[in-house]
């Protein structure tokens, strides 16, 4: 059982997308920046710099955690795009 300022941090990062989600797009109040940090420690979630944008991603073990199904098809269909505008020069 994860504490719910934890759930609450996993919920809000799968309601975003789940997946390469902005951080802009995600709104935590103050009081769950800890519970962010945490969820990062746990590795629940992954932070990346992507063309100096931070975007934050559930893991395998976030999507457990909160009882959520990992959307394959969603992730594979991004990785794919990146995958093509890299090997495009895009």
């Amino acid at each position: 059982m994860i504490s719910s300022d934890l759930t609450r941090v996993l919920e809000e990062v799968y309601r975003a997308g789940a997946h390469r989600v902005p951080a802009d797009d995600i709104e935590w109040p103050q009081e769950l920046h800890a519970a962010v940090f945490r969820a990062l420690n746990m590795q629940y979630i992954t932070r990346r710099e992507i063309d100096g944008s931070v975007r934050f991603s559930l893991t395998q073990a976030g999507y457990r955690a909160i009882d959520a199904e990992v959307p394959w098809g969603r992730i594979l269909r991004q990785r794919m795009r990146d995958f093509v505008r890299a090997a495009t020069g895009r």
